[in-house]
């Protein structure tokens, strides 16, 4: 069910006489439904897309292809193919054969894949069934963090634009089912993302068994993996530049209200799949919200530029996210400069003293960390102070040449700590440059309303009197949204 009222959801009719009709021009239309024109444009722009192989445009240049020339993995795809179809994923080549295996393991011949592009030619996956141009283009290869999440082919991340400000979002998950794309009708998983944040809430897919179409079913976690993972709660890579070209893409087309599909390759960063003048309206599942009255919102607003743009969007339809990543996936979000409170040594429960043992600093939170860090000055003013006397009696040397030399430190002396109970262990770091020996100490903290016995490293004084590590992360979800507030 929608958190929304019936009314903010934003019908198929609605779309094309409000939206698409009045803000989007036919030559901008056209060029949206070309993806070479697409292309073409967006390199101008300096917009990354897929490289392209080959192009078929008859079939007599389909008879002359050097299929030994194209690498073992590519994409086939129509030129003005519309809602996914006619995309074929070629996942590798079988050895001393001219055979190539789809994601789902099945081999086709030269002349299965001359028969698609034959099909192609002929307009049957194009809008109009008009003759068509077939795409042989390189097969993007996925991010190592996203790749985790999709069975074999490239999840996307499609962001609707309206007015130079991203709408909605979501990123869509090839299955098996779905044969390695991220056709929805073809069972691939749509996930909601926040516009603020880049976090994933609500998951779904077509629902197989039921007799309507369009009948969508919610989901947790991902299919056909091996260990299959929980899909809400995942940060995407690069958000804010993400939003940056899907505005610019908006802008480049002149498009007042468009969809733009956008994939993170591991080597190239966001590339641009292609424009849509006419997104379908699957995006609102997904993110269990209505389109129709956040483009009201934005409607006739003066944008003054792409960030401007991408702030109007992040404080308008941004900020639920906590309550509803809470909610669907049990963890809490905490910022990257986060309030936490610090109990002193001499800290009590109950005693006259509770109040003034205990103090609110700001912590950084570092997932570039394993365990978490405090300044030793800090840690001093906390009552720690003979605690970094006992450290000081080990005269351990100011800096060694290798983590092997330290470790052997370690090893030697860890036995001389148990004379001061708060030193559990002695820790080798890379610090300002030169490795170093610290000692690790448990510090009493209160982070997002809870509070834990934190294992820190005790370091000299930096910009940062706390930062926590990714050891005390595990149960927290990260808003980058609030880096600079």
């Amino acid at each position: 069910m929608f958190r929304n009222r019936i009314k903010d959801v934003l019908g198929l009719n609605r779309r094309n006489q409000e939206y698409v009709r009045p803000y989007n021009h036919p030559k901008s239309k056209a060029l949206a439904d070309n993806k070479i024109a697409t292309k073409k444009l967006l390199a101008k722009e300096g917009i990354n897309t897929s490289e392209v192989y080959k192009l078929i445009k008859n079939r007599k240049q389909l008879a002359f292809l050097d299929w030994e020339s194209l690498p073992k993995s590519f994409v086939i795809k129509p030129n003005q193919g519309t809602g996914g179809n006619g995309i074929l994923v070629i996942y590798g080549r079988k050895r001393g054969e001219l055979a190539w295996i789809r994601p789902g393991g099945e081999v086709l011949s030269k002349k299965d894949l001359s028969l698609h592009i034959e099909n192609i030619l002929e307009g049957r996956f194009s809008m109009g069934e008009r003759s068509d141009i077939a795409i042989i283009e390189e097969r993007v290869r996925t991010d190592s963090f996203l790749k985790q999440y999709s069975y074999k082919g490239v999840p996307d991340i499609r962001i609707i634009c309206f007015n130079l400000v991203p709408i909605m979002a979501m990123m869509r998950i090839p299955t098996k089912r779905s044969n390695g794309t991220a056709n929805l009708h073809s069972g691939a998983i749509c996930t909601g993302i926040d516009i603020a944040t880049g976090i994933t809430t609500y998951s779904m897919h077509m629902n197989s068994k039921s007799l309507l179409s369009d009948t969508y079913e919610m989901i947790d976690n991902t299919q056909d993996l091996k260990i299959n993972k929980k899909l809400s709660g995942v940060q995407i890579p690069d958000w804010d530049k993400i939003l940056d070209i899907a505005v610019r893409c908006q802008r480049a087309s002149k498009l007042g209200y468009t969809g733009v599909d956008i994939a993170l390759d591991a080597d190239k960063g966001p590339i641009v799949f292609e424009l849509n003048a006419r997104p379908g309206l699957g995006i609102q599942v997904a993110n269990q919200a209505g389109l129709r009255w956040r483009l009201e919102k934005v409607k006739g607003l003066e944008v003054k530029s792409i960030k401007h743009g991408i702030r109007v969007a992040k404080n308008l339809f941004g900020g639920e996210v906590e309550d509803s990543i809470e909610a669907i996936s049990g963890r809490k979000v905490v910022n990257i400069n986060e309030k936490i409170t610090l109990y002193y040594k001499s800290y009590k429960e109950g005693s006259k003293n509770e109040n003034k043992d205990r103090e609110i600093t700001t912590a950084f939170v570092d997932t570039g960390a394993i365990t978490s860090r405090i300044s030793r000055s800090y840690v001093s003013r906390m009552g720690y102070f003979e605690t970094m006397r006992q450290f000081d009696y080990l005269k351990c040397p100011k800096n060694f040449l290798a983590f092997k030399d330290a470790q052997e430190y370690i090893d030697e002396y860890s036995k001389n700590m148990t004379e001061d109970a708060y030193i559990i262990r002695l820790a080798k770091i890379f610090e300002d440059g030169q490795i170093v020996v610290r000692p690790v100490i448990i510090v009493k903290v209160r982070i997002s309303g809870e509070i834990r016995d934190l294992e820190m490293i005790v370091t000299e004084d930096s910009t940062h009197s706390v930062t926590l590590g990714r050891n005390d992360l595990r149960d927290y979800l990260i808003d980058t949204s609030k880096t600079f507030k």
